[in-house]
């Protein structure tokens, strides 16, 4: 299994990768730390396994890995169950992108630097604060961030990133007084959208934002002060199906009593499209939660658990080509690459014969729990439901 970065293992109430969150809204930050609930996802264990991917190239690619060492933890990711063919391409978009800036680099600064994985600490700004760069090239003039974003839900933007701001003021304080460092670029390299998205902020600037925003905000988040505050960084907040001001924020939307379109001015079809996103996220949120409720026995009025739609499944599909072959069906009907799909086949053979034919190598998988209203024709799942899970 891939090893996590510390950043991402170790407590830290304001991380850097949730600053948007504490600076926008300092309060969530010990809100989250006493009622938040920490889960994690294929796709974060995916992102993950990719970082290491990405780390192990560039560093054996600047030659400071041993080949023994590399070969080894090629082999750990390579076994990994989450790796797969697409994420070798994918994460070598990014060491390459990333490299080639450094060679460039060092034509203009022969000293260079190109750091993987740095960790440093932000305790100067931010109480316990501390990360880790994916990587980052240190030259005269210009000190270039740069953060792999594997994911491919949503693109992330690198201007006035403020994860991006902070990784950039720990790369600085270690290397300021060595290099005439006058700019900091900030790139987010999120190769599976193509997303090479870069920013510029001057050093006077960052350090201006770092006085004005950052350490009032550290200040207040770490107390448990401020305002609660909704906008697009509650999106991955572990408090936003409990909180009243992110409900309040998605709320005033019923100012529009549902209005037909046409009904809708364009000031207020245009007010709607900016809320959509958190909207849609908040009410997926409270749907999750309320079926996690569900599933633990609680009783939401007007609303019942039940088994999702299943699907079918071969339980053996060479079996099943012999039996349909040995009916006189020809093989170019029957697969593509491999078998087809059991709707494609049944419709094939006839739902008549479906059954005879192949019936004994079809699983049923039952669907997964979901809430819906009680007038749903669906029997009610009984108190086993926590088995799906």
């Amino acid at each position: 299994m891939a090893k996590k970065k510390v950043a991402e293992t170790a407590h830290a109430l304001l991380s850097a990768s949730g600053a948007s969150r504490w600076i926008n809204c300092p309060p969530s930050a010990r809100l989250e730390e006493k009622f938040g609930i920490n889960t994690s996802s294929i796709y974060a264990d995916e992102g993950t396994l990719a970082h290491e991917l990405g780390e192990v190239n560039l560093r054996i690619l600047n030659d400071t890995i041993p080949l023994d060492e590399y070969q080894e933890r090629i082999n750990d990711i390579e076994s990994n169950a989450l790796y797969n063919a697409e994420m070798p391409d994918e994460v070598e978009k990014y060491t390459s992108y990333v490299f080639e800036e450094y060679l460039e680099a060092r034509k203009v600064t022969k000293d260079a630097v190109l750091n993987v994985e740095q960790k440093f600490s932000l305790e100067d700004i931010i109480p316990g604060g501390f990360g880790t760069n994916d990587a980052s090239i240190v030259a005269d003039v210009k000190l270039k961030i740069y953060d792999l974003k594997y994911g491919k839900g949503v693109k992330v933007s690198a201007i006035n990133n403020s994860q991006l701001k902070l990784y950039a003021w720990g790369a600085l304080k270690e290397y300021e007084l060595l290099y005439d460092i006058q700019v900091v670029e900030l790139n987010i390299v999120q190769p599976r959208l193509d997303n090479f998205s870069s920013w510029e902020i001057t050093v006077e600037d960052l350090k201006e934002w770092v006085d004005s925003v950052v350490i009032p905000a550290a200040k207040l988040a770490d107390a448990g002060k401020g305002v609660l505050k909704a906008g697009d960084h509650c999106k991955f907040c572990k408090i936003k199906r409990r909180c009243k001001a992110l409900a309040n924020t998605n709320l005033e939307i019923a100012k529009y009593e549902f209005k037909s379109p046409e009904l809708l001015t364009e000031l207020e079809i245009a007010d709607i499209l900016k809320r959509e996103s958190l909207f849609v996220n908040w009410i997926n949120s409270i749907s999750d939660y309320a079926l996690e409720q569900a599933l633990d026995g609680k009783k939401w009025p007007g609303f019942k658990v039940v088994a999702g739609r299943g699907s079918r499944k071969w339980l053996d599909s060479e079996k099943v080509k012999e039996a349909l072959l040995a009916k006189g069906f020809k093989d170019d009907d029957l697969t593509d690459s491999k078998l087809k799909g059991i709707t494609a086949i049944e419709k094939l053979v006839t739902k008549k014969n479906f059954n005879e034919y192949v019936g004994e190598w079809v699983i049923k998988q039952e669907g997964k729990p979901t809430l819906v209203d009680s007038e749903d024709k669906r029997p009610e799942l009984g108190s086993a439901v926590n088995d799906f899970q």
